[in-house]
């Protein structure tokens, strides 16, 4: 509805050209508002701002491993009648057992800190930072039950701390003084089940038929062990094997059925 120049000669009619103008800038207003509207909502959601609205980071796991708590386990441990025996140099101390664990790690070029901060993060960085200092007994050991126990050392330093040496005064640090072999089969089995040095089940030389004697060799214990030896038995084995520690699923569930059985 434009001009009509037959008209331009005629006295054109009222309000007809000036109400359709009226009405597309009144729709083009419109239509700016509407842009300067989406414009702005664009800009919102792309301002810095509403990154600080999203949920925080977690915070980062504390295990409290410092200087002083190795100084406690250092305590702890010092009561046993053989920590004196411990040696720090090689052959066949701590330092080799340290060295050792590391050469049968999954990667040997990592460190001891390094595989630890591996598995579990925070944990590596903590033991480094409270071992920092001059070498000493204490700290070679709380560094060898790490390397021995994986990140279940915590429970084993802080719930059994005289088991902790007689971890570390394994084969290496008692040849001289071995005990008989039935003796140590048995103060072996009851420390650590019928499991290798590298968590695997060790097969026995005569396997029970009995599923209730099987399930106490497996946490190796006697036939006439009692409810509260089992107990302490599993919650030893399962924090040395447990999954979330680095342990083996099959072997923590083997354990855990083992368990059931016996209490059930």
């Amino acid at each position: 509805m434009g001009f009509d120049p037959r008209d331009s000669g005629r006295q054109p009619s009222r309000g007809v050209v000036t109400s359709n103008v009226d009405t597309l800038l009144a729709e083009n207003d419109a239509l700016r508002r509407e842009v300067r509207r989406l414009r702005q909502r664009l800009q919102d959601l792309h301002r810095p701002g509403e990154q600080r609205s999203r949920p925080p980071a977690p915070e980062p796991v504390r295990y409290g491993i410092t200087a002083t708590q190795v100084e406690r386990w250092g305590l702890a441990m010092a009561r046993h009648p053989r920590w004196q025996e411990l040696r720090v140099g090689p052959p066949g101390g701590l330092r080799g057992l340290v060295e050792e664990r590391r050469r049968r790690s999954w990667n040997p070029q990592l460190s001891l800190e390094e595989d630890l901060e591996r598995r579990c993060p925070g944990l590596g960085v903590e033991l480094a930072q409270a071992l920092r200092g001059p070498h000493s007994r204490v700290r070679w050991a709380v560094r060898a039950a790490f390397a021995l126990y994986g990140p279940s050392a915590l429970e084993w330093l802080a719930d059994e701390p005289l088991r902790v040496v007689e971890g570390l005064l394994g084969p290496g640090q008692q040849r001289e003084r071995r005990p008989p072999e039935g003796r140590q089969q048995r103060r072996r089995g009851t420390r650590t089940g019928n499991f290798s040095d590298s968590g695997e089940a060790a097969e026995p030389k005569a396997a029970p038929t009995d599923p209730r004697e099987r399930a106490l060799a497996l946490l190796g214990l006697e036939p006439d062990a009692s409810l509260a030896a089992i107990k302490r038995a599993y919650r030893r084995l399962a924090k040395q094997h447990h999954p979330d520690l680095g342990g083996d699923v099959g072997l923590f569930h083997r354990l855990d059925a083992a368990y059931r059985l016996l209490i059930g």
